[in-house]
């Protein structure tokens, strides 16, 4: 095992052996201090087949985000693209709703799709313009119903019901997919 994939050791107070796979692929091992060397190249050899499987995972999710990627004329072209779009779509679902808002921000966040200020002011994920128009939908009509309602009670999610019946399989598609834009 440890030919085969090389990894850091981290040595601390802890009582416990740890493996990690980050994001990158990388195995890290969190150990106990004075830990003989060999113990943890038991444990590695005992979890090997756990090792594997999520570091061949992590670095397909890498190969796949690197796939996605845009050079920068492609990018500038897909932010105008959303902010079009979801400037459009902000206007119309705003008007079925009977809500009002302030101004509209297209930004790359990392780990958000949407927002809303309690000014009104609306931020949206460009990123969104590459995913299934549907999921776009999804994301303003959330933050448009935040202007009825600035939390996620289930009356929030009414709101977003009555106006989208079947968010939940977007919602759901945002929070298996998003990660991969």
């Amino acid at each position: 095992m440890a030919e085969q994939i090389s990894y850091e050791i981290f040595y601390s107070n802890r009582k416990t052996l740890a493996v990690q796979i980050r994001a990158d692929g990388s195995v890290v091992v969190r150990a106990p201090k004075r830990m003989a060397k060999y113990k943890i190249e038991a444990f590695l050899r005992e979890k090997q087949d756990w090792i594997l499987t999520h570091r061949k995972k992590a670095l397909e999710a890498v190969e796949k985000k690197q796939e996605n990627r845009l050079n920068d004329e492609e990018q500038k072209a897909a932010i105008q693209k959303a902010g079009r779009m979801l400037a459009e779509k902000t206007a119309r679902y705003a008007r079925e709703m009977g809500v009002t808002y302030g101004r509209i921000t297209i930004r790359e966040q990392k780990t958000r799709w949407g927002s809303c200020s309690s000014a009104g002011n609306l931020n949206y994920n460009w990123k969104l313009v590459r995913m299934p128009e549907k999921v776009m939908d999804y994301v303003v009509i959330h933050e448009l119903a935040h202007r009825k309602e600035m939390n996620h009670s289930a009356r929030f999610y009414q709101i977003v019901e009555q106006q989208m019946p079947d968010y939940r399989i977007w919602q759901k598609w945002l929070k298996e997919h998003g990660r991969e834009y």
